[in-house]
């Protein structure tokens, strides 16, 4: 059974985590910077996934490659990297990663006059 987290009970958890690693987060030495380069040192690493994937499909991957299913546990476990340090960079700045994802979603939705449109998840 799979729990479902919410925004907010995920970047709690994180940050509580994050503060055993940098004590006094978000003033802990660490620039927002340096947040953002670990976050796309992530997703450097889903895109190399990816590339994996794409290869994998089109029957040209190398001899020692692995196969789509280790491909695709390894691509989940890089998108959850990415995320958690997207968390991490939102909160450095004081800003809440729910509230920037509904603010884009509905802003794109309004531009574009899509119904589709979110609210903060409480």
């Amino acid at each position: 059974m799979s729990q479902r987290w919410t925004f907010a009970e995920i970047a709690r958890l994180n940050r509580a985590r994050c503060e055993r690693w940098h004590p006094g987060f978000p003033d802990d030495g660490w620039t927002g910077a340096d947040w953002s380069n670990a976050m796309a040192g992530e997703a450097g690493e889903a895109c190399n996934v990816v590339k994996k994937l794409r290869r994998y499909d089109f029957g040209i991957q190398q001899a020692a490659a692995d196969a789509r299913p280790e491909l695709l546990a390894k691509l989940a476990t890089e998108i959850g990297d990415t995320f958690l340090y997207l968390d991490l960079l939102a909160q450095h700045y004081g800003l809440d990663l729910a509230q920037c994802v509904v603010d884009t979603f509905n802003r794109v939705s309004v531009r574009e006059g899509f119904p589709e449109l979110l609210e903060v998840p409480s």
